[in-house]
Formats: C-alpha cells, structure tokens, sequence
C-alpha cells in the first residue's frame, strides 16, 4: 500500500515530518482510521451534541470518509463495506534473519473478491 501512487504524497510528508518511511502498510491503515474518528468528531461537534462514546460510535457508523485506501463506510453491524483480504505467504528465507516479517511472509496481494476455481 504505502508503494500504492496514491499514497505517494502522503508516504512523501510523513518522510518529510518523521525523518523516515512508513514502516509498513499499517501506518496508512491506522492513519486512515484516525481520519474517519476524527471526522465522526467534527460531525458530533458541528451537529451540537456532546462528543461522547455513543454520539461519536454512531457517526462513525454513518461515515463516509475519504481516505488514503478510498472511501470508508459501515455497514450496520460496523463492518466495513469495501473488504479488502491481504495475502501473505510464508516461507522459510534463509537469506534473511528469522524474525523479519517482510522477508519471511512477504505480501502477495489482495485476495479476489470472488471465488476462482
């Protein structure tokens, strides 16, 4: 994801401000999620009801956020309505140290959205 040309802006100011990389796609997703609570905040705050638990739970549930991955929206029981399943493989890389993620189950792609047979 942080490879993804969409994010090359936001990988490009957060080099800028941290003085390093994302560590890895996580950092878009957690960046991602913040954006939809804070938008939830801002919808509460405006809409002049107290910004508790429950009043910003229910505005996330009706967000419509436009993020890095796109869109986020909820379906009602909270899912997510774009699900997007990552695919790692595992393996044994003696080239590399035992406890790297990135070299031992490097990401191979989104999952189809459809069965293949």
């Amino acid at each position: 994801m942080t490879e993804d040309p969409a994010a090359a802006d936001w990988v490009k100011r957060y080099k800028a401000k941290f003085n390093n990389a994302p560590y890895d796609d996580y950092t878009i997703t957690s960046y991602d999620g913040a954006l939809v609570i804070i938008d939830a905040i801002k919808r509460v705050v405006a809409g002049g009801a107290a910004p508790n638990r429950d009043n910003v739970r229910d505005a996330m549930q009706a967000a419509k956020v436009k993020t890095i991955q796109g869109e986020l929206s909820f379906d009602a029981n909270g899912d997510l309505l774009t699900k997007v399943v990552s695919v790692f493989q595992y393996h044994e890389n003696k080239a590399a140290p035992a406890d790297s993620l990135d070299a031992q189950a490097p990401y191979i792609g989104v999952a189809p959205e459809t069965p293949q047979s």
